[in-house]
């Protein structure tokens, strides 16, 4: 655990961090349908893209979109139909304009990269800035993921800040969906719902760095969207011994669920069996994965 009160990440640790078939496959898909969702329950198509990255909201929305507008510390090279912002959330929500979006919108854990009080700040300001009505759609890192059970009953701050390995190690401060909750309103966002993006396949479980002994769930489901069955092993391998805590009868719920399903699954394709397992996580919003979207509606 770190104890530095800098909110500011380095650039490069956001620069060049491999991908992988999970995230192409997977986890593109799941934005694509939320995407899809948001807008259809946004009061209109002007988005602001809180850490764009390479700007794949853009992209999955297409023409749909009205207006957009990109933030991050490295944004991609400019497209003429597309605004990018090079700025640091860390900062609060930065140069955008006074014209309201429809929604604001952050992908891939941005939530977590900021401060406890930063993530607050960052709220604030997006409230002020909304018009009433607009969606708010911000994604953390879940506070009971498998990848870190010794945070689990730590309280917000520096105890449960992190330093989380991208292209380099950035600091990062996972959240339950309550603490959203609560953040949120405080900002004058009210809370819609909330929904986990992943459980097991978290892209650094299999390191075990902050917890010993835990299968290498993402590594083997990439190894099956690549067509191969040569880490079907890791998918029924048990846990280590985890906390006594609520979230732990999860995830060894879900291990058993992988076990049976596998049973029953000879002569699968490695795509279809990646399919099938990928759909036993559990729908839940709870906070219990890598990813965490918390979507709230400005008043």
């Amino acid at each position: 655990m770190t104890t530095g009160t800098d909110a500011r990440q380095p650039i490069h640790a956001y620069v060049g961090h491999p991908r992988d078939s999970v995230r192409a496959v997977f986890e593109r898909a799941f934005f694509e349908r939320e995407i899809d969702r948001l807008l259809s329950e946004a009061p209109g198509a002007r988005v602001l893209d809180l850490g764009c990255a390479e700007g794949l909201l853009a992209e999955l929305a297409g023409e749909r979109l009205e207006r957009y507008v990109g933030i991050d510390l490295n944004p991609p090279a400019t497209d003429p139909r597309l605004v990018f912002v090079d700025h640091d959330l860390a900062d609060g929500l930065g140069p955008v304009g006074d014209e309201p979006f429809d929604l604001y919108f952050a992908s891939f854990g941005v939530a977590s990269h900021l401060t406890p009080s930063g993530l607050e700040r960052l709220c604030r300001e997006i409230a002020a800035h909304a018009r009433p009505g607009s969606l708010v759609a911000l994604e953390a890192l879940g506070l009971f993921s498998v990848e870190w059970p010794a945070l689990w009953t730590t309280e917000p701050g520096e105890d449960r800040t992190i330093a989380y390995r991208l292209a380099d190690d950035t600091e990062v401060h996972p959240w339950a969906p309550s603490e959203l909750r609560e953040i949120f309103l405080r900002a004058g966002i009210e809370p819609v719902r909330a929904v986990d993006r992943s459980v097991q396949a978290g892209p650094k479980v299999g390191e075990s760095r902050y917890w010993p002994g835990l299968p290498p769930v993402r590594a083997a489901m990439n190894a099956l969207v690549e067509g191969s069955l040569d880490r079907v092993a890791d998918l029924e391998t048990s846990l280590p011994p985890l906390p006594a805590h609520p979230a732990a009868e999860v995830h060894h719920e879900l291990v058993a669920r992988r076990r049976d399903l596998l049973k029953r699954s000879q002569g699968r394709s490695p795509e279809d069996l990646a399919r099938d397992i990928w759909a036993l996580e559990p729908e839940t919003g709870e906070g219990y994965g890598h990813g965490l979207l918390f979507v709230g509606r400005a008043g």
